[in-house]
């Protein structure tokens, strides 16, 4: 089922139906926020409607409205779902691009109510948007993601220890959280990420762990954070390149000289065409490689397949048109421990400068900071 969940877990998973349906419901939603805002005077006396009103503001994206009716419904008296209604706010704030005000929400959540899946689920969002910012440790943007990472790390580290998750965060995914917020450590020069790192090493060796499935994802992902500064463990990527007529014609690309990044896909990594355009957007030009193969499309044998030949041709549009498609063997994608897709690889001159699943824009603004600096 990894390969089913990792799809529906990314944006753009929908069908054009969906996408239509729910494009009619947030512009309706957007348009009663609107109206209902505009009149609100009633509602100060009704501190769930208040709630619910921030709730539809959110959906339509009409940010302000939504936080204005949030910021009024936690100043009623005692508000009952106080913890509910800072998890929106930080939302409303993320969508403002108010990162320091979400992380205010964060740190109320944090010190008010037990460490839980949605509290660890929130302060996600607000590393996340602080993600990619000036490599810099005095950046405030980078203070912040360092304030929630610790947060997460002494709330979480124990847990995996006795190989737990927290509510329905699985444990793999706050192990991957940790390793992130390595990453984090390490582009701001943070010396402490060595230590932790050693930490999530000795976790993933723990009995606990044995026979699970939670252990594949921690190793892969352990593999990609142990690989950093270290030579690329093949030299050159021996595949095919797709042209746009439905053929392929055999390329190497050479991992040694210059700085690349794979990008690695499949047909059914809904963001990925979303990510790759953001990565050539930030990235210089043509340093963008999207990779992939036969068997991470169709889980059997890594052999030529029409079908996802095909598939690939017309996927390939979606892309902007200097971004080479290659079809690799599976064993050199495998090397780099790509087990989520879209991820990506950052090689300069040999070594692996940045391993992660693009999981969202801030881990694509972290890899190309961290090589480039922007």
């Amino acid at each position: 089922m990894d390969p089913f969940n990792q799809a529906r877990a990314q944006n753009n998973d929908l069908t054009d139906a969906d996408r239509l349906a729910l494009s009619m419901g947030m512009a309706r939603a957007a348009r009663d926020c609107a109206a209902l805002s505009a009149d609100s005077q009633h509602l100060v006396d009704q501190a769930e409607q208040r709630l619910a009103l921030g709730r539809l503001c959110l959906f339509g994206q009409q940010f302000e409205p939504a936080r204005a009716a949030l910021v009024g419904y936690l100043a009623s008296p005692a508000p009952p779902e106080r913890e509910t209604a800072l998890i929106l706010l930080e939302r409303a704030f993320l969508g403002l691009d108010e990162v320091g005000s979400a992380y205010a929400q964060v740190l109320s959540l944090v010190q008010d109510y037990p460490y839980d899946g949605q509290i660890h689920q929130a302060a996600d969002l607000t590393i996340s948007a602080n993600e990619g910012g000036a490599p810099d440790p005095g950046n405030e943007m980078n203070k912040e993601a360092m304030d929630l990472c610790e947060t997460q790390r002494n709330a979480t580290l124990p847990l995996l220890m006795q190989g737990k998750g927290l509510g329905d965060v699985p444990a793999s995914a706050l192990y991957a959280d940790a390793l992130r917020c390595v990453a984090v450590a390490r582009s701001v020069g943070d010396h402490g990420a060595d230590e932790t790192l050693s930490k999530l090493a000795t976790i993933a060796e723990e009995p606990v762990w044995e026979h699970t499935a939670e252990l594949a994802l921690m190793q892969q992902a352990l593999g990609r954070a142990q690989m950093l500064g270290k030579p690329t463990p093949v030299a050159a990527l021996h595949g095919h390149q797709v042209n746009g007529v439905g053929g392929v014609t055999a390329r190497v690309l050479p991992l040694g000289n210059g700085t690349v990044i794979l990008a690695a896909f499949t047909l059914w990594s809904p963001s990925a065409a979303e990510r790759i355009r953001a990565l050539v957007a930030l990235a210089p030009a043509r340093s963008v490689y999207a990779v992939t193969s036969w068997a991470a499309n169709t889980g059997g044998q890594d052999a030529s397949s029409p079908s996802v030949a095909a598939a690939l041709v017309a996927w390939k549009k979606t892309l902007p048109a200097q971004v080479p498609v290659l079809i690799v063997p599976n064993a050199e994608l495998q090397a780099f421990h790509v087990d989520q897709f879209p991820a990506g690889v950052a090689v300069r001159e040999g070594r692996v400068d940045s391993n992660s699943v693009l999981g969202d824009g801030g881990a694509v603004r972290m890899m190309v900071v961290g090589m480039w600096g922007r």
